[in-house]
């Protein structure tokens, strides 16, 4: 059984799948790995002391670039 917010979430993909999601039509277009070893140089967070898992560098970019 679907929980109410699966459903409405299913809704809310249905409408950008109508509306064109331009976010899908840019990520082809920039080569986002060139970007890795950039970042991983500046996103050095491997501890010894556990703790929850780093983020992949390249999410973390594209949400840095989506916020701005």
């Amino acid at each position: 059984m679907k929980s109410f917010s699966d459903y409405f979430m299913n809704k809310e993909y249905a409408r950008v799948e109508r509306l064109g999601d331009k976010l899908t039509e840019i990520d082809p277009l920039i080569n986002w790995e060139f970007f890795r070893p950039t970042i991983r140089e500046m996103y050095d967070n491997h501890t010894e002391r556990g703790g929850r898992p780093n983020n992949d560098e390249v999410v973390m970019f594209k949400m840095l670039v989506l916020q701005s």
